[in-house]
């Protein structure tokens, strides 16, 4: 019988796997997002489903960096893009152009960076944007598990997965299925996709601040709201965004 103990076990074997398969690529990740956030740029953070809390990782929160912006597919009915009707509808990641209302609601700069979390690499609008990304001259970082992708079959029209568009692959490393014990013979159930994204997220924002430093550039860490002072230091940081991160 499965107990928690196994889970944690088997979780720490991914993250341990994590942290060593992945340390170079998150380096040359932080160089990118580093170098895109020096030319005012930001991060458009994309993730869908599940693979949105990769991005709330990193997006505006306390002891995060501060240029950031997701792609929220609930943006859609809440700004009047679409109905509610069509964001509940059974098709609705068909609808590949929804992809293009939310870009362009967005303010996407010129210098921004796009990092894409899809677990299996294949979810009709992370590819999407990954691809307009790539088309519009933006370098894209993807987050995905080259395990799931390879037993996914692409959902996009153009036959491609995610990682077709991007520059560089952060790899979560879990299995497919994303299941990591067994509860009765034959069934297996917890996953590690979740976990292993976050703290690669973390290890991203770590080595993002090094960078910083290395540099000699003061990096933009936003301050919990709990801290003395902290709404006037993430207001200084944040204004010459307006209209970008909060969009």
């Amino acid at each position: 019988m499965a107990d928690c103990k196994e889970y944690f076990q088997a979780a720490r074997r991914y993250l341990a796997q994590a942290k060593e398969s992945q340390r170079d690529n998150i380096l040359k990740a932080a160089d990118m997002i580093g170098t895109a956030m020096t030319a005012g740029g930001i991060v458009q953070l994309v993730g869908f489903g599940h693979d949105m809390e990769f991005s709330m990782e990193l997006g505006y929160r306390a002891g995060g960096l501060m240029p950031f912006h997701r792609f929220a597919a609930q943006d859609l009915p809440m700004k009047g893009l679409i109905s509610p009707e069509q964001y509940h509808a059974a098709d609705f990641t068909s609808h590949l152009e929804y992809m293009k209302l939310l870009w362009d609601v967005y303010n996407v700069n010129d210098a921004d960076l796009f990092l894409v979390a899809c677990a299996d690499g294949s979810h009709p609008f992370a590819v999407q944007v990954a691809k307009m990304a790539k088309e519009s001259g933006h370098k894209v970082i993807a987050v995905v598990s080259a395990k799931q992708m390879a037993a996914a079959a692409p959902r996009h029209p153009s036959g491609f997965q995610l990682t077709a568009f991007a520059d560089l692959v952060l790899d979560t490393g879990t299995d497919a299925p994303d299941t990591l014990i067994e509860l009765t013979p034959g069934l297996k159930l917890c996953q590690a996709e979740t976990l292993t994204g976050n703290v690669i997220a973390q290890m991203l924002t770590a080595e993002m601040y090094r960078w910083f430093v290395d540099k000699g550039l003061e990096c933009p860490v936003l301050l919990s709201a709990n801290v003395a002072g902290a709404d006037a230091h993430n207001r200084a940081i944040s204004d010459k965004y307006l209209g970008r991160w909060n969009a």
